[in-house]
């Protein structure tokens, strides 16, 4: 095997292994999501532990990243900058988890809309987690299957579309009918975060899309 080829493989390997963590972290969001949904008091301890579960998931993708970094710093040198590049595009999205998570505890939905606002959020979460669920697919295949990369990204640039008219449809509904001002824009930057998460994950799969003809 070619230098060339075995540090391509060296770096793919690590970018699988932080793209589950990216999975199980999205992942773990909607499971705290759905607790929160059905009673947030009640629940408080578990949603504790799930968070700080998150943290430490965060904690070993950076370790990830920082290991690729210090071991193929020589990657420029193999034309691989791209790919290094990539996992510092990929750790960027750890941070949208956490953040919504953090912004769920100060959320409190009252009132008749409150069953239709938890289902477009379950909607919304439901989305995004497909979503990340593609991209770990299609950097496994970036290793092990690059001819389906092209139709793996082209199904993430479809799911994006759709996340953004559920995201616009969201904001639609909490404009028209919820009323107290905190809580609409509590809710307005939670799913925007949401939104911005589905974004990066767009743009990754047009990264992994220059690097199938590298």
């Amino acid at each position: 095997m070619s230098s060339n080829r075995k540090v391509k493989e060296e770096i793919i390997t690590l970018l699988i292994e932080h793209s589950r963590i990216i999975y199980d972290v999205t992942s773990d969001m909607g499971v705290y999501y759905s607790s929160w949904a059905e009673d947030f008091e009640s629940n408080k301890e578990n949603l504790e532990k799930k968070k700080t579960k998150m943290q430490i998931s965060e904690e070993e993708a950076d370790e990830l990243k920082i290991r690729l970094i210090k071991n193929f710093s020589e990657a420029e040198a193999f034309n691989m900058g791209a790919y290094v590049n990539l996992v510092l595009r990929m750790d960027v999205i750890l941070n949208y988890p956490l953040e919504f998570v953090d912004m769920l505890t100060n959320i409190k939905i009252k009132g008749k809309n409150a069953k239709e606002i938890k289902k477009r959020y379950h909607k919304l979460l439901n989305q995004v987690l497909e979503m990340v669920d593609i991209l770990k697919t299609t950097i496994k295949n970036l290793r092990d299957n690059p001819d389906v990369v092209f139709e793996n990204t082209t199904t993430i640039h479809e799911l994006e579309s759709e996340i953004d008219k559920t995201y616009r449809q969201f904001l639609e509904f909490i404009y028209s009918n919820v009323e107290d001002i905190r809580v609409l824009l509590r809710i307005r930057d939670s799913i925007v975060l949401l939104e911005q998460m589905a974004d990066r994950v767009h743009d990754i799969a047009d990264v992994m899309r220059v690097l199938l003809y590298q």
